[in-house]
């Protein structure tokens, strides 16, 4: 019943995520699992193995938006990623006044894990994106989403003892939860060197088709759709495979297309390339920027690439097992930093799924990003899942950087996002639309952007530390 009750409370607390949103199911979601699930499983064996409930409850929902690319991928994710979350909470003492800090320390542990393995980490689906409604999204300046997440944790503590009635051991969680946000809005803003105009360019299309859908109608369609649009601007951002190239990219006719385009539009131009290698067995995704007066002006070829998506891990293990004809070309993974060099100064740049992970963001903005681009691609799912959850990133990577946050995507959503998370401009799902107004150029640093998330994740494993250290002292001294 208690293992059943806590797989019931982890898929709760996933509605906290897009595109459901209901962000207090969160803290709510893991407070009552530690109230009436956790409280008083005194063996470590038992912990873990209510937390792996949870955790399985949470991810067989989470991360079903994977069964849309590969249901042998889902079926090994799910149980990979439920003992990574697990393992550290179950190291948290049952009872004790030090687990209201353990709580919010073992989430950061567990999502600072899963954001590295497996195949270079699965950031989908995880706590921060629940939060982007909520009061707690403007935190993301100070310490970044694993910052965020530790102020769920903080919140679940509030509604555990408020579920017991232990109102003194309240205050100072419910302080904490307070103070921060009012820390973030007391922070300075980043500098704005200049404001221009920019230009976010859907194409539209049906939804779950992108195995189905020939490139050239994808680039027929990003045409129509700029030239059916009347506005100028400044900069323009077209989406992830929004052309492609058979071959070097450089000599291609697309290319050349692409620079009369920008020429005659007098508008900096990004878009990304499907660049097949000369073997034709492999492609590279390459985002491009192009000045209106001298043409191609810098190349980023897209680093992290999506397991199972972009490249297929264990391949000889996997493929009696499943359909891999999506994935019959494999990508070539470039170098990073992020950034692009153009004639209205360098542009950070993560494509599609790069969007998810902090430090390739903040990888771009340190070496001199004033604006971040994020050309992606969500056609292949046939939900608002994915989309929403690629939108809710986007507005977690602006508050951190304190950067405007240009999304372009080929079927939605597309967006605007101001650096406090604001979405200023918002397509819809499949239309076919150009979302333009005016964004700033900004330099300067944040909390987060500065230090990235290793303080925090330090200062969680020594707290988690202590945790452990400090029960095994209480247990060793009942048992003398």
């Amino acid at each position: 019943l208690r293992d059943g009750l806590a797989l019931v409370l982890g898929a709760l607390t996933m509605l906290s995520l897009p595109p459901w949103g209901l962000w207090p199911l969160g803290p709510v979601g893991i407070g009552l699992w530690l109230r009436f699930c956790y409280r008083g499983a005194e063996r470590w064996r038992d912990r873990l193995e209510v937390a792996a409930a949870f955790w399985l409850g949470a991810y067989l929902l989470g991360l079903f938006w994977m069964t849309e690319l590969t249901v042998p991928g889902w079926i090994a994710a799910v149980p990979v990623e439920t003992l990574i979350m697990a393992l550290p909470l179950s190291l948290v003492p049952a009872s004790g006044r030090w687990r209201a800090l353990g709580v919010p320390a073992a989430l950061v542990l567990g999502e600072a894990v899963r954001w590295q393995v497996p195949f270079g980490g699965v950031p989908m689906s995880n706590l921060a994106l629940g939060q982007v409604s909520g009061p707690w999204l403007g935190t993301a300046v100070l310490a970044g989403p694993l910052g965020v997440i530790a102020l769920v944790g903080v919140g679940a503590v509030i509604v555990e003892r408020l579920c017991a009635r232990e109102w003194c051991a309240v205050s100072w969680p419910a302080v904490a939860a307070i103070a921060a946000p009012i820390a973030a809005l007391a922070w300075p803003a980043t500098t704005v060197d200049a404001t221009v105009t920019a230009a976010v360019v859907q194409a539209g299309g049906e939804l779950g088709t992108n195995v189905d859908t020939p490139q050239r109608s994808v680039r027929l369609r990003h045409l129509d759709t700029t030239n059916a649009w009347q506005g100028s601007t400044d900069l323009m951002v077209w989406s992830e495979s929004s052309t492609s190239a058979d071959g070097p990219l450089e000599a291609s006719d697309n290319l050349a297309e692409l620079e009369a385009l920008a020429g005659w539009r007098d508008t900096v131009l990004i878009a990304n390339f499907y660049e097949r290698a000369v073997d034709a067995e492999r492609f590279r995704n390459a985002t491009v920027a192009i000045n209106p007066e001298t043409g191609l002006a810098d190349r980023y070829d897209k680093s992290h690439l999506v397991p199972f998506g972009e490249y297929v891990p264990l391949r000889s293990v996997v493929e009696p097992f499943a359909d891999l004809s999506l994935i019959s070309r494999e990508a070539i993974a470039g170098e990073g930093p992020g950034v692009l060099a153009t004639s209205l100064g360098d542009i950070a740049v993560v494509t599609s799924y790069e969007v998810y992970f902090s430090e390739l963001v903040r990888a771009g903005v340190r070496a001199g990003g004033r604006i971040v681009a994020n050309p992606t691609l969500a056609s292949s799912y046939s939900t608002s899942v994915v989309p929403s959850q690629s939108l809710a990133s986007a507005r977690l990577r602006a508050v951190e950087t304190g950067r405007w946050v240009l999304q372009a995507s080929t079927t939605g959503y597309s967006a605007v996002v101001s650096p406090d998370g604001e979405v200023t401009h918002r397509s819809e799902l499949r239309e076919a639309t150009v979302l333009a107004g005016e964004v700033e150029l900004r330099s300067g640093n944040t909390p987060a952007l500065a230090l990235g998330p290793w303080p925090l994740i330090v200062a969680a494993a020594v707290v988690l530390a202590w945790c452990v250290s400090t029960a095994r002292k209480r247990r060793t001294r009942a048992e003398g």
